[in-house]
């Protein structure tokens, strides 16, 4: 699924702008040229209180329907598509997507490793060095470690889908640290299974996406 765009957007009463908007782990992304000028602008997901498609006078651009996104401070984005009028409807549905992190390929890991109690000290020394391994470089977006007086918990979450834990397990630093863990395991690493998940969602979309 692409993750990029040809668009003109206009921000508040700013020069209608041309370029690209892509679709980032983290944020949406527009980079293009307004009149002579190279403009960029970079918005969180989690900071977008408002998404829909305009259909007001003010909201159109050329007279077509827009994506408007409002961000919490700052100025409404007006933007629409340089094709087909139905990426507009296809860009909105995949923010709200992005902005309630269910956006297909996903993926999110939970091991619980058992240590034993008397290793909680040895334990919290180990995660305190950090990861054996570079996040970013093994194609993470988000690394995480909860710490129990008997368990650890770790979270890994990547838009790579299901391939990024596969790359993860194949890194040798990972097994070298596994190496380290031997003398306080109390029984063999679990993948915690996801049976109920609940996500609020800041962002206000219209009633129809729909052109």
């Amino acid at each position: 699924m692409r993750k990029s765009y040809g668009v003109v957007w206009r921000e508040g009463t700013r020069p209608l702008a041309r370029g690209k908007l892509e679709l980032l782990s983290h944020a949406v992304r527009l980079e293009g040229m307004a009149g002579s000028e190279p403009t960029t602008r970079e918005i969180a997901y989690d900071y977008l209180t408002e998404i829909y498609i305009g259909r007001a006078s003010q909201e159109r651009i050329d007279g077509r329907p827009s994506l408007v996104l409002a961000p919490r401070t700052g100025d409404t984005l007006s933007i629409a598509s340089v094709a087909q009028s139905g990426v507009v409807a296809e860009i909105a549905e995949r923010l709200s997507a992005f902005q309630a992190g269910e956006e297909p390929g996903r993926r999110r890991l939970a091991v619980v490793l058992p240590f034993r109690e008397d290793a909680h000290a040895a334990v919290r020394a180990l995660l305190a060095a950090g990861p054996p391994f570079d996040p970013e470089a093994v194609g993470l977006d988000r690394h995480q470690v909860f710490l129990t007086d008997s368990e650890a918990v770790f979270i890994f979450e990547s838009d790579l889908g299901a391939g990024a834990p596969e790359v993860l397990l194949g890194k040798p630093e990972l097994w070298q640290s596994a190496a380290a863990w031997h003398d306080y395991l109390a029984g063999p690493p679990q993948i915690a299974e996801d049976v109920c998940s609940w996500t609020r969602t800041a962002v206000r979309t219209r009633d129809s996406l729909a052109l």
